[in-house]
């Protein structure tokens, strides 16, 4: 899974990409500034970039744009919303959390930061994204199937519209395997509408 790391300190993104990859994290991206970030989340196209990025661990001190407002802009994209991001900060004053907090984070670590504790927030943020991806594919897959049933029940009611069965013994004329599958169909719906037209045979019998 893809992180991406997010510090003004050349030597603190040097230190993260070392702790992550001896913990078997190869895929790590790095970024300086908050416009670096957006760029690799094409945040001006409405996060086109999203499927990049698994995690985001972000320093709140940065020039220009600081950590917190750059959550926030990342999180007002529907595409990005459900990219984890944790806070990286050596102040702990609950003003500060809080802002993070509300801005969208879902953790933070205090700087200077322990290697397990870590290790241990960035396993914790990627199964949840793992969590989150999967429900999603879920969701998708769900919508599809129901999306397939609508299509066949309209389809089905096309045929019933337009395939004349005979309301007395509910039979169709026609191909006879088209005829064969139709019966079955009806004969486990038999409450199913169809067009009307009495058969010759029963025709007769009523004659």
């Amino acid at each position: 899974m893809n992180i991406l790391l997010v510090d003004d300190s050349p030597d603190a993104r040097l230190l993260l990409h070392k702790i992550l990859r001896e913990a078997g994290y190869r895929d790590t991206i790095s970024a300086s500034t908050a416009y670096d970030v957006f760029k690799k989340l094409d945040l001006e196209h409405g996060g086109a970039g999203a499927s990049e990025i698994d995690l985001i661990v972000m320093d709140v001190r940065m020039p220009e744009i600081d950590g917190i407002e750059a959550c926030r802009r990342i999180k007002e994209v529907g595409a990005l919303r459900d990219i984890p991001i944790i806070m990286m900060t050596a102040r702990s004053q609950p003003e500060v959390l809080r802002a993070a907090f509300e801005a969208g984070a879902m953790d933070y670590i205090k700087k200077p930061f322990e290697e397990v504790e870590l290790l241990a927030r960035i396993k914790s943020a990627l199964k949840l994204k793992q969590e989150i991806d999967a429900r999603k594919s879920w969701e998708q897959e769900l919508n599809k199937t129901i999306q397939d049933l609508d299509t066949a029940l309209q389809e089905m009611g096309v045929l019933q519209q337009l395939i004349p069965v005979c309301p007395v013994c509910k039979k169709s004329s026609g191909d006879q395997t088209v005829v064969s599958a139709l019966e079955s169909y009806i004969q486990a719906h038999p409450n199913a509408k169809f067009h009307d037209a009495v058969c010759s045979s029963c025709s007769t019998l009523k004659g």
